[in-house]
């Protein structure tokens, strides 16, 4: 039986809260977040670590969801081929950045059907009519668009607080190391490119976008308005516990995402402020700096 109703998919930058957004509509009965589920195919599988702290290796739940939806080693090496072919900024600029051209493509239908493969075990399996998958990745977003099933949230954070989280030290367990850090350049071209497609695929497709800020700050109402507009076959009801937390699930198998998505309990839902004291002043007048350029050059890009 295909249960399959709906895949919510979160674009963002890195580090904009999205690991965040999933877990709390994770807690909705009949939904079921995968985290960043492209690493599927973009990490070996022994670099991968379900949030239940299982090796991907040697997960039942996983690894029964591949064999359901046959896919092999074969398969996985085919979808980051097309991944390396179709997944990217130049390849959707290619097509004019025009949705109904993706659709035709047949390198972007054969990327989307494996993928579906797995949403669809996944769903039986799960019992879940709704999966979130929080890859981020701005090409990505144009191509799951491409289906009738996905909808699309956009994840908005202030580009000064993302880059000064890509120049902080944090620990994920599932690596059993501290996280990559990127350079303020790098940081800062990744979150302009995800906003600039973000932009431009609003522009072709409805795109819901949530602020990290308003989210922290009202979450209920947040996802209430966002849900509102994202015309699901059937609206995800978080377990609001109060105002600021939700009850945490089980059977969540994020493939990776944050290090918060081991954590067991109550998810409790507040915005982290930037701790500049992790920086040396010159780094700061740096990213505040490169801040207000990325900013002026994505005028009003905050809220719709």
């Amino acid at each position: 039986m295909n249960r399959l109703q709906n895949i919510i998919y979160v674009s963002g930058s890195g580090r904009s809260g999205s690991t965040l957004l999933e877990r709390i509509i994770h807690s909705s009965q009949g939904v079921s977040a995968l985290g960043e589920f492209h690493c599927l195919w973009r990490l070996e599988e022994a670099d991968i670590t379900c949030s239940c702290a299982t090796p991907f290796k040697n997960d039942s739940f996983w690894q029964s969801i591949l064999k359901k939806a046959d896919i092999d080693a074969t398969a996985i090496a085919e979808l980051r081929a097309l991944e390396n072919r179709v997944c990217r900024t130049a390849f959707i600029a290619s097509h004019q950045f025009n949705i109904e051209s993706l659709r035709n493509s047949p390198e972007v239908q054969r990327f989307l059907a494996i993928q579906f493969r797995i949403f669809e075990a996944v769903a039986d399996a799960s019992g879940s009519a709704i999966l979130v998958d929080s890859s981020k990745a701005g090409p990505r977003a144009w191509l799951m668009a491409c289906h009738p099933m996905v909808r699309i949230i956009h994840l908005y954070r202030d580009p000064a607080d993302v880059i000064l989280s890509w120049r902080s030290a944090k620990f994920d367990p599932g690596m059993g190391q501290e996280m990559k850090r990127m350079s303020v350049a790098a940081a800062a071209t990744d979150w302009w490119k995800v906003e600039y497609l973000a932009k431009r695929l609003g522009q072709a497709t409805p795109v819901s976008r949530i602020d990290y800020g308003e989210l922290c700050s009202s979450p209920e109402s947040t996802l209430d308005r966002i849900f509102a507009k994202l015309s699901l076959t059937t609206e995800p009801v978080p377990a609001w516990i109060d105002a600021n937390s939700v009850l945490s699930k089980d059977n969540y198998h994020s493939l990776n995402g944050n290090p918060d998505r081991f954590d067991k309990g109550p998810i409790h839902i507040s915005k982290r402020e930037a701790d500049w004291s992790k920086v040396g002043s010159a780094e700061q007048f740096v990213i505040k700096a490169v801040a207000k350029i990325l900013k002026l050059a994505l005028p009003g890009n905050t809220t719709s």
